[in-house]
């Protein structure tokens, strides 16, 4: 027998004889070293299966926490991806806007240029009115720049809120993750 395990099992077979009835002593007497061994084995045994069913449940946390995290992970890509698509959308949006003004505005040049051969009177109220629609089609292209800008910014914002959620609340997991893994440990030691 080791000598801790000898030294445990004698140590309690004299504790426990101080207090124990006679009756209590008399069994006590009569017990081997080797049924003490196997009570003792029996305790350590069913301290040990105590010890795994922790583990086997701080485990499981653990790992409940690591799919926590990549589902938000997962989840903070879609919407950053989301966002991402949708003020490419709006840039492809305004973009498309710009070019058909610049059609429109290509094909008001184009029939200025025709009416020039045409007698200088309707050609100044044409040149008059083309200028008119070139200034109202340029406070238009403006108004849709600015419109365009404060939409891409609008975007951006949210996306930056976002992100800074998602650094947070995936901060606290990380914090929440070390605090548990501390108390494991200390639970442990």
């Amino acid at each position: 027998m080791a000598g801790w395990l000898h030294n445990f099992v004698h140590g309690e077979a004299r504790m426990s004889k101080s207090m124990m009835t006679k009756a209590e002593s008399a069994n006590f007497d009569n017990e081997t070293a080797e049924q003490r061994l196997e009570r003792v084995e029996a305790l350590w045994a069913a301290d040990h299966k105590q010890q795994l069913e922790k583990l086997s449940l701080a485990s499981a946390e653990t790992q409940q926490l690591r799919e926590t995290i990549n589902a938000l992970r997962d989840a903070m890509e879609q919407a950053r991806i989301g966002e991402q698509e949708r003020i490419q959308a709006a840039a492809m949006s305004a973009n498309d806007e710009v070019r058909q003004l610049k059609a429109m505005v290509d094909a008001l040049r184009d029939e200025l240029e025709r009416r020039a051969a045409g007698e200088a009177e309707r050609t100044q109220r044409a040149l008059a009115v083309a200028n008119a629609e070139c200034l109202q089609l340029k406070g238009s292209v403006n108004a849709l720049r600015d419109e365009m800008e404060s939409q891409r910014r609008h975007y951006l914002d949210e996306a930056a809120k976002t992100e800074s959620q998602y650094q947070r609340e995936l901060s606290q997991l990380r914090q929440t993750i070390q605090d548990l893994r501390l108390k494991l440990e200390s639970g442990h030691v």
